[in-house]
């Protein structure tokens, strides 16, 4: 097992989508639970013997605290703009399909079974959250008609009023939402997979802790990360 050095924190500071359930959700007590935080725990804790603490913040504050040195990491999707600022692993720990999800209601429900590739959503008003990096990099270059929520929720609201034609996101968590009584019925999940989102462990460059990514390399390089998915595309 890796021994962190006497100098490093005695903690590394995980920060997450706190409203991103069943990988990361702030409960009643404040406390961040799920999948991702169980990686973060086998991977750091586990494996390489590091103390680690978690917090759950709206996702662009969770990503400006490592930008500005405030936290140490997230599991997220490494695009450019976040490559100016953390390290992120070889590997992902996690990879999920993206669909779309739209009104059970909604008039174009037809042309968007059609829909086979992110440029087909061009005729289509789509909805997402600020600070999601995988729509920045996808989404908004293709020039699409994109209203903005402050989260995930939110952006499923617009869906649901009708505000907007469809939202892709990830099909795990969107699953886990569609069952809420606010959604159920309302919502539904077409069966189009338009891309893949691999999310991998970032460590902010400027962190005292990135030069634990060899090592952080080595573990996922030789199995599954166990106690929450592991390296593995989820189903």
């Amino acid at each position: 097992m890796w021994r962190p050095a006497l100098a490093l924190p005695a903690a590394f500071r995980m920060v997450y989508f706190g409203d991103f359930a069943p990988f990361s959700q702030v409960d009643d007590t404040g406390r961040v639970r799920g999948l991702f935080v169980e990686a973060a725990e086998t991977l750091l804790r586990e494996k390489l013997g590091q103390g680690v603490e978690h917090q759950g913040f709206p996702w662009a504050r969770a990503q400006a605290m490592v930008r500005g040195g405030e936290a140490d990491g997230f599991l997220t999707v490494p695009t450019t703009e976040r490559l100016s600022y953390v390290l992120a692993s070889a590997r992902p720990v996690f990879t999920f399909p993206m669909c779309i999800i739209a009104a059970a209601d909604s008039p174009r429900l037809t042309e968007l079974h059609q829909v086979r590739r992110l440029e087909d959503l061009r005729s289509f008003r789509v909805g997402h959250y600020i600070g999601s990096g995988w729509a920045d990099a996808n989404l908004r270059p293709l020039g699409l008609d994109i209203q903005w929520a402050a989260d995930l929720t939110g952006a499923m609201r617009l869906v649901a009023n009708g505000r907007v034609d469809a939202l892709v996101d990830n099909a795990v968590s969107m699953r886990v939402r569609l069952a809420a009584p606010e959604f159920n019925g309302r919502l539904v999940e077409l069966p189009n997979i338009l891309a893949t989102q691999p999310y991998h462990l970032c460590i902010g460059r400027s962190s005292a802790f990135a030069g634990l990514m060899p090592q952080v390399n080595a573990v996922l390089a030789q199995r599954p990360v166990s106690g929450g998915g592991g390296i593995a595309k989820a189903t």
